[in-house]
């Protein structure tokens, strides 16, 4: 086709993103040779997918009766099997922006390179692949051809933390203990009781973090406990056409060892780690929700049921403060209500006017480096906020309808440094800012210098999954043409930070 190298190369490397911040990179192709071309476009795609199928059995009724003594007597009676689909999809993102309209539509050889930057809404939920959904994240650019020419497209996916705030729920900092028993045999043969009394530090967490499990364990019965497992248990709960369909995956096992006959086991801060995992609830998703609890069996031998214990577990996606006490919610608010700058370590920006406690607000330009904004991908450095349009902060910024010094245009062949201006998404005005400025990086956040790792659920296995294992989708599924996209596991954040003692 003449068209070589058609690349999409994201400006942060790791490819993942917190809600609310910038997803910027370059279009790069090379032309051997001139042919008429619509442009050069790049496409922001963001959905979630639910699809699963169900067989129903129908009765279709009887031909044929034989009337004996009164009765009928039914001859044959036809049954009918069918595959009913069960299909929804959510739309987060959906925008498709020209990068570069060639004059006279003829693309003339060269070796192109268009920037582009869209920043990513508030309140879109992470990235998720289950057994019969996902939500899923990319950028596809394409260049058109004239006329009924195929155009050439490469699709490049991106992973979105959503914002799951722990400080927003200070009461999950406590520790919980629960309390079961049981005997083993019945009437004349009934034991003495097995009684767990156990507690785990606090009830919410990040990927990184580890569970303790402090308690005792007094097995007065004489049968031996052969082992007790520590299960983190994900459900996830599907939703399409008013049906819910439910899965539950044990994403993290470990054992303790056994427990002889009418012995005591002591257990001091035994650790239950949290793998990089998507956050509870997936908020901002209506198709797919998750929940995640910690099962802890104690196991007896031959046909004795097991003694259980659960503990409800929530993970977020940014952490509780360290040696702070977690900002209290806005009075009458649901969402985001970052703590008031000053309140100690790195500061937050207080929510825009306006906002109504409705969710988070980003913070705003030039507020002195105390601006939150999630952390962005093995970046350091100093006050990232996502700048207002026209505000001139910071970073990338949209220009003004109409403005005329901050737009930068990619020079056309020949043309020098004058050229077009592509609009924004969802600006209506000209070009980019600067690409010569570097996008600024995310401000330390109020949790200390802990940055986070960002990686992938392995699994028991430790192995990758293939992406048609985990989700057998739809036909019309975009990622489905795309191998990179196939192969594709969503990212989370992992912190390392260390147990208050």
């Amino acid at each position: 086709m003449g068209i070589e190298n058609l690349i999409v190369r994201f400006d942060n490397p790791s490819g993942v993103y917190y809600a609310g911040q910038t997803v910027s990179g370059v279009v790069q192709f090379l032309t051997t040779k001139s042919y008429q071309s619509d442009g050069v476009f790049i496409k922001y795609i963001g959905r979630a997918d639910v699809h699963w199928t169900e067989t129903k059995t129908t009765n279709t009724g009887h031909h044929g009766h034989n009337r004996h003594h009164g009765h009928n007597r039914h001859h044959g009676d036809h049954t009918r099997t069918e595959t009913v689909h069960y299909k929804a999809h959510e739309i987060y993102l959906d925008q498709k922006v020209c990068l570069y309209s060639p004059p006279g539509g003829n693309l003339q050889p060269y070796n192109y390179s268009f920037p582009f930057a869209m920043q990513l809404p508030l309140h879109i939920p992470s990235s998720f692949i289950g057994s019969v959904g996902k939500i899923h994240y990319s950028v596809k650019a394409n260049v058109h051809r004239s006329g009924m020419h195929m155009a050439t497209n490469v699709l490049l996916p991106f992973s979105v933390v959503g914002i799951k705030d722990l400080n927003l729920f200070p009461q999950l900092q406590n520790s919980v203990k629960m309390h079961n028993n049981k005997t083993f045999g019945a009437l004349f043969w009934k034991s003495k009781p097995l009684t767990a009394n156990l507690s785990i530090n606090k009830q919410a967490f990040v990927s990184g973090e580890s569970i303790l499990v402090s308690g005792v364990i007094n097995n007065e019965s004489d049968v031996r406990i052969k082992e007790c497992e520590l299960k983190l248990i994900r459900h996830t709960d599907y939703f399409a056409r008013g049906k819910k369909r439910s899965d539950k995956d044990t994403v993290y096992k470990c054992l303790q060892p056994a427990i002889e006959k009418e012995t005591k086991a002591n257990w001091t801060n035994v650790p239950v780690f949290i793998p990089c995992l998507p956050p509870s609830d997936l908020d901002g998703c209506h198709i797919i929700k998750t929940a995640y609890i910690l099962l802890i069996r104690i196991v007896p031998p031959g046909m004795h049921f097991a003694l259980e214990l659960t503990f409800s577990i929530t993970i977020g996606t940014i952490p509780f403060r360290q040696n702070a006490a977690p900002y209290p919610q806005v009075p009458g608010g649901s969402g985001y209500a970052p703590p008031m700058s000053g309140s100690g370590g790195a500061g937050y920006a207080p929510p825009m006017p306006g906002a109504g406690g409705a969710g988070y607000a980003p913070p705003m330009p030039g507020s002195g480096g105390a601006g939150y904004a999630p952390p962005m991908p093995g970046a350091g450095g100093a006050g990232y906020a996502p700048p207002m349009p026209g505000t001139g902060g910071g970073g990338y910024a949209p220009p003004m309808p109409g403005g005329g010094g901050g737009g930068y245009a990619p020079p056309m062949p020949g043309v020098g440094d004058g050229g077009y201006a592509s609009p924004m998404p969802g600006v209506g005005g000209a070009g980019y800012a600067d690409p010569s400025v570097a996008p600024s990086a995310p401000a330390l956040p109020a949790y200390g210098d802990i940055q986070p790792t960002f990686g992938v659920y392995r699994g028991d296995s430790n192995e990758l999954p293939s992406y048609d294992s985990l989700f057998k989708g739809s036909p019309d599924d975009e990622d489905r043409d795309n191998e990179g996209a196939k192969s594709y596991q969503p990212k989370y954040p992992s912190f390392n930070i260390p147990p208050k003692e």
